[in-house]
């Protein structure tokens, strides 16, 4: 490669500049060129990815997220572009066996680390938080969105679990920001169930809507409210979030912060214009709730 390119040059000239690792490069440019160095060989860069993900030194300090998000991605996506060098210095592309052979040693190395490889392999993986593991399910062939009996994707497990972390090479793999369960609940709505305010960041960033619903008519914001998750409430709130968007039962966000007994949530609910005259299919209405709560807090609120 010419010295006056960044390593990984020809990444950006092919319509593969997507994957460009561009924060291991300014921050690693030694493993880029390396990556580099040994591109042509499948064998010997896949050892290398591998070594990179989960390496044999207990010493060896760990690259940050977003440089590790990188890496996982390049190197899950090497089998599509790993052909890519400038013509005058390509070398002829591995053979098939040789993919098949890193196909073989990747379902090795997952099951030498404790897990199956199957699908309920790779939800144990999202649910322990292993990055290394979950990019190596993918790298040797499982799709980033496989389902588990509950029609929970990888991204959903780490969203209920608050891996903020998996969350994000999950999404740098492409998985899917709105994958539903079998009740229709998204990632958000999960994040927000589980009150973890970083990953609800992450999702709603990436252009997941705030009143995305279940099946059941369910807003992230109801789940949180519901749960008392103050900091999460009061961010869907500051992302358009509407507190009036009740569920096909007729509950709404202060509803559920009334029966659970979330003065704190209530109270920023009312702010945000949260209405009181709520009522449930059944015809339980908000004042019922509030004239049966033990909190006389909440009850002086409504007057």
């Amino acid at each position: 490669m010419s010295d006056d390119k960044p390593p990984l040059a020809f990444l950006l000239d092919s319509d593969f500049r997507n994957k460009y690792p561009h924060q291991l490069v300014a921050r690693f440019p030694h493993v880029a060129r390396k990556i580099e160095a040994m591109w042509g060989n499948a064998g010997a860069t896949a050892d290398y990815f591998t070594e990179l993900m989960i390496p044999s030194r207990p010493n060896r300090q760990g690259f940050p997220p977003e440089v590790a998000a990188e890496i996982m991605s390049l190197s899950i996506a090497y089998d599509r572009i790993g052909h890519l060098l400038v013509a005058e210095e390509a070398p002829v592309r591995a053979p098939l066996a040789a993919y098949q052979w890193d196909q073989e040693r990747l379902v090795k190395e997952i099951e030498n680390l404790g897990f199956a490889f199957s699908r309920e392999g790779f939800a144990k993986a999202a649910e322990a938080g292993n990055r290394q593991v979950c990019a190596m399910f993918v790298q040797a062939g499982f799709d980033v969105d496989t389902r588990d009996a509950r029609e929970w994707t990888p991204l959903t497990i780490a969203a209920f679990h608050g891996r903020e972390q998996l969350a994000l090479m999950l999404l740098e793999c492409g998985a899917d920001l709105f994958a539903k369960d079998r009740g229709g609940y998204t990632p958000l709505h999960w994040a927000a169930f589980s009150g973890y305010p970083v990953v609800v960041k992450l999702l709603l960033d990436r252009g997941v809507p705030a009143n995305v619903l279940s099946n059941a008519g369910i807003s992230p914001l109801l789940q949180a409210a519901a749960r008392g998750h103050l900091a999460v409430v009061n961010q869907l709130l500051d992302r358009q979030a509407n507190p009036n968007l009740d569920a096909n039962d007729g509950s709404s966000p202060l509803l559920k912060a009334v029966a659970n007994g979330h003065l704190a949530v209530i109270q920023v609910l009312l702010n945000a214009g949260a209405h009181r005259q709520v009522t449930l299919a059944d015809g339980t209405t908000l004042d019922d709730m509030v004239a049966k709560t033990k909190d006389l807090r909440i009850r002086a609120i409504f007057g």
